[in-house]
């Protein structure tokens, strides 16, 4: 029999039990199991658990409406909503009560009365002439537009374009069927309204071709919304809708679902309401049982997210006063947990009764869990060992682009919260996909891991009742329309696409089973952007979703293949640092359906982008810290592009500490330390902490050698370099010890004593001077200069004669011990007196080295001859060694001494006398003659010559060398025959001519 021509349900027993009643007789009332209970040894797999465990494509089917962007059925009047009484003057929906059947066909109407049944509300069903049909007698119309033709006796034909108006578009609609009046022996039912061209095939075919097309491949059939799940009315078995209902959008008959899985060749996943009885539930089982194609599965649900506290959700309020009424536990949401855990095992045996001893190969038993809280699986698999009775957890994975959008805030928001929405709005399209990418990346592939170690420990499969994306205002931004705008953009960019094919291979490569996507089609509105497609018969290519849902199912095989294997020919940048974040072009072919890009292994993220029709990707590098030459690989649904030279590249690697030598460190700094690692070449700068060393020094690839900056604290830090590839991490082996240096040692002072009138400079030499802090002698303190770790310029200041002081050298280690040699002697200075010269005079034209002699000279800061200073040589008290200078004019200068007490008094013995150099004389030439024609060399003799300035033959000045006072030597120059006299001179003057004095050139000898 056809489905819809009759009934075909078991009949029902007499009697019912509610099945909280028995549920409460099978529980020890107060046993309160701790829910943290850990999970134990990982358990072998069931059968089902194993079956499931491999990554398959599903999906959610929207809900069934007047309003539906979907055509599910080619009765379009299963779609329409439940029957709205009218009474002719009255306002709309005042009718008088209804009178139905228990199928929800109108008995009876009372007088001025008739009824409406919305049907065309959305403007999306197929456009073309319906075929209107109905059992029984009574007058059938159409209301709110459209035309009507062809009435025969329980007939017409319809369209719902107004004649000669084209005003049934997308989003128009407002199209009620009308009962005017029936019969109540012979009331109208059974009402069909069919698709165009379905009238003589609608009872066998039953679902729309393009719907059955839009669910080819699909391995999985989610049924929620088809059976009203959420705030589920139904209890008793006899309530349900069957196919003989007036409508399905009460909630679609099960005989349907099971039928719509057979004919798509998929898996039904049916959700049991909250309240139903084990009568329903053995009941709906019984069904599936007789109706299901041999080899398919059923998977079995217990509700839907009872965890959920959203209003819409009135089945976890329910669950947990139920626990809470039980003695389940005290808090709502525990109680709630343990009643999920409970119910669902005895719904699992109701169903294992149903299907006997192919229970274990033809049912999945499915948990479902809070996806961003693995506590909730984990508590509701360990209580009472639920976890025996599972096949699989399911997770619903969405990625909700939750982001950092607040500059400077860490925080990370929903971009539909009403504390974000300005940021998220500013930002646009790009830079929310961007958050979305991020979101699949970090949070949603963590959500997954957790739940599948969870998974494994039990020997259970993962699947995702729901996925895709989750963007839609809350807390009042619902009601933002620039924000739902932007959210509807994103939904249809065509990098959604991108996103969601990554988001799919992710689920495959971290071991996800069965993935049901939400949901088939569905409108965008302020609640969200569910569907793949936002109508019935929007093409692949203007549907995003679809299109990386259909092309998944390619890459499962679970739909025929309609591409080819990617190449890649070409990367826009070949080397990159081992953290990631460059942007890569590549270049290829057949890369439009591109379902993830790996370096090396490692997923990365990509979007598509089209440059002249030509479609490249644009990928963003993952980190991959180890380094060097990684394949990049493209993988779309007919499998991954082959390595070449052309698709290679190199990672440089951060550079790593493997060791210090020394690895401690002094605080007064200055430490030389080599650092050992590896990928050092390039080194920028070494870190102590948040400080750079003061010098760098790279010795190999493997070692750098650098100085240690001072630090007033104690104790370790950590050890960083920095290369043009990144800084490397911190390491055990990178930790530098401070620790305080030895104590100073002071050896002795350059002086051991000093006036008592100035400040006095000494060298203090000893060790460990450096990060020298302060210097004291005696009570006071000195200002200094370390020279080295072992001397000290230090510069005493001035104190009372005759004081003795010890001198103390303070650094982080401690200061220096006083002994003998640190003692320091402060005299008074005497004024200095200068009794005698070793040399009274001197000839102004020269320098003399004279001996000072007197007393008190100890301390002596200067001497002054003619009140010039001159350099001078501490020789003792007595005596000093002092350097007169040349100088212009002849006569006495007084000789003066100065000491911290003053300056020598000017005495006759003090005086030097500077004298004229004597004339010079020209005694003698070595040769007289020479020819005119050669140079000749010649010596001169005679005295005074030691500060001659100037030789001259004839007036004219000529090179010469002084060899001693009574020596010069010249070459005489080539000149015309004839005598000239030669003259020397100097400071004294220049010498006579006479004999001796001339030559003469001649032209032969």
């Amino acid at each position: 029999m056809a489905i819809g021509m009759g009934s075909t349900r078991p009949a029902k027993a007499v009697t019912r039990r509610r099945r909280v009643t028995a549920l409460a007789m099978s529980l020890v009332i107060g046993a309160t199991t701790s829910l943290q209970a850990q999970a134990g040894p990982a358990a072998a797999a069931t059968p089902a658990a194993e079956a499931v465990a491999g990554t398959a494509l599903g999906v959610n089917i929207a809900p069934v409406r007047d309003w539906t962007p979907e055509w599910p059925f080619v009765d379009a009047f299963r779609t329409s909503r439940p029957w709205i009484s009218q009474r002719t003057g009255a306002s709309w929906g005042q009718g008088p009560a209804l009178s139905l059947d228990e199928h929800g066909w109108v008995r009876s109407m009372e007088p001025g009365q008739y009824v409406d049944a919305a049907i065309f509300t959305s403007g999306d069903y197929p456009i073309g002439t319906y075929a209107v049909t109905w059992e029984g007698t009574g007058d059938v119309t159409f209301f709110g537009g459209g035309t009507i033709s062809d009435r025969t006796a329980n007939r017409f034909e319809y369209n719902p374009q107004t004649a000669g108006r084209a005003d049934y578009t997308t989003g128009a609609g407002g199209r009620f069927l009308r009962i005017t009046r029936t019969d109540p022996d012979d009331y109208v039912r059974n009402i069909r309204v069919w698709m165009p061209g379905f009238e003589q095939t609608g009872e066998k075919q039953v679902f729309h071709p393009q719907f059955l097309d839009s669910l080819k491949g699909m391995r999985t059939l989610r049924f929620m919304d088809w059976m009203t799940t959420n705030a589920s009315p139904y209890a008793e078995w006899e309530d349900y809708p069957t196919p003989e209902s007036s409508t399905q959008t009460r909630g679609v008959a099960v005989e349907l679902m099971v039928e719509l899985a057979n004919r798509v060749g998929a898996d039904p996943w049916f959700n049991m309401p909250h309240r139903a009885t084990d009568e329903f539930v053995r009941s709906f089982a019984q069904v599936v049982q007789d109706r299901l194609a041999p080899g398919r599965k059923a998977y079995i649900e217990y509700s839907n997210e009872l965890w959920n506290s959203a209003y819409a959700f009135q089945q976890t309020p329910w669950v947990r006063r139920t626990g809470q009424d039980l003695g389940l536990a005290v808090e709502p949401w525990v109680a709630g947990q343990r009643y999920q855990a409970l119910r669902s095992v005895e719904i699992f045996r109701l169903w294992r009764e149903a299907f006997g001893a192919e229970a274990d190969t033809r049912l999945v038993r499915v948990m479902g869990v809070q996806s961003g809280n693995s506590g909730v699986a984990r508590d509701v698999l360990a209580y009472r060992d639920t976890h025996e009775h599972v096949d699989a957890i399911a997770v619903a994975p969405y990625f909700d682009c939750g982001d950092q959008w607040i500059p400077g805030d860490s925080r990370t928001y929903f971009p539909g919260h009403p504390t974000v929405a300005p940021y998220v709005k500013a930002g646009g399209v790009d830079r929310l996909l961007q958050a979305c990418q991020h979101s699949i990346d970090t949070g949603v592939r963590e959500q997954i891991l957790r739940h599948k170690a969870l998974a494994d420990q039990y020997g259970l499969s993962l699947v995702a009742y729901e996925a895709g994306q989750h963007l839609t205002g809350l807390l009042g931004t619902e009601n933002d329309s620039a924000l739902t705008a932007l959210f509807h953009a994103a939904n249809r960019h065509p990098r959604m696409r991108d996103l969601y094919a990554r988001y799919l291979d992710q689920w495959r490569e971290l071991g996800g089973g069965t993935i049901a996507l939400f949901l088939t089609a569905e409108h965008m509105s302020k609640w969200g952007s569910w569907g793949l497609r936002e109508r019935m018969n929007q093409a692949l290519a203007d549907a995003p979703k679809a299109r990386a849902a259909d092309e998944f199912l390619q890459a499962l095989r679970q739909l025929p293949l309609r591409v080819a294997a990617p190449t890649v020919t070409s990367l826009s940048l070949r080397a990159g640092l081992s953290a990631g974040g460059a942007t890569v072009t590549l270049r290829g072919a057949n890369l439009a359906s591109t379902s993830t890009v790996r370096f090396g292994g490692v997923s990365a993220p990509f979007r598509t982008a089209q440059v002249s029709g030509v479609t490249h990707l644009v990928v963003t590098t993952p980190r991959f810290d180890r380094g060097g030459v990684v394949d990049v690989a493209v993988s779309n649904p007919a499998g991954t592009s082959t390595p070449t030279s052309a698709s290679r590249f190199t990672y440089h690697p951060p550079p790593v500490v493997t060791s210090l030598s020394p690895s401690t460190a002094l605080t007064v700094g200055g430490t030389t330390v080599t650092l050992t690692g590896t990928a050092l070449t390039g080194t920028t700068e070494v870190r102590i902490g948040a400080v750079a060393a003061p010098s760098v020094r790279v010795l190999s690839p493997t070692s750098v050698q650098f100085a240690v900056p001072a630090r007033i604290q104690t104790g370790g830090v950590d050890v960083t370099v920095t290369t043009p590839y990144g800084t490397s991490a911190v390491v055990p082996a990178g930790r530098l010890t401070y620790v305080n240096p030895p104590r100073p040692v002071v050896a002795d002072l350059s002086a051991a004593s000093g006036p008592a009138q100035v400040p006095t400079t000494v060298l203090i030499n000893g060790s460990n001077f450096r990060g020298a802090t302060r210097i004291t002698i005696g009570v006071q303190e000195a200002t200094f200069t370390v020279l080295s770790d072992s001397q000290i310029r230090a510069v005493f200041p001035p104190q009372p004669h005759n004081t003795w002081v010890n001198v103390h050298v303070f650094t982080p280690g401690g200061h220096s011990d006083a002994h003998a040699e640190t003692d320091f002697r402060y005299i008074a200075a005497q004024v200095p007196s200068v009794t005698g010269l070793s040399a009274a005079s001197g000839q102004t034209h020269a320098p003399h080295t004279v001996l000072v002699n007197g007393q008190g000279f100890t301390w002596a800061s200067r001497v002054t001859v003619g009140g010039v200073t001159v350099p001078f040589t501490f020789v003792s008290d007595t005596q000093l060694r002092a350097a007169f200078p040349a100088r212009t004019s002849t006569g006495l200068a007084n000789v003066q001494v100065s000491t911290p007490a003053g300056a020598s008094p000017v005495t006759q013995a003090s005086g030097f006398a500077y004298t004229t150099p004597p004339r010079p004389v020209v005694s003698r030439l070595s040769a007289t003659r020479g020819l005119t024609a050669a140079r000749t060399p010649v010596t001169i003799e005679g005295t005074g010559f030691t500060a001659a300035s100037k030789v001259s033959v004839g007036g004219v000045s000529v090179a010469f060398t002084r060899v001693s006072d009574t020596r010069l030597s010249l070459v005489l120059p080539i000149r015309a025959a004839g005598t000239a006299y030669l003259q020397v001179t100097t400071p004294g003057g220049t010498s006579a001519t006479g004999n001796g004095t001339a030559f003469t050139w001649v032209r032969s000898l």
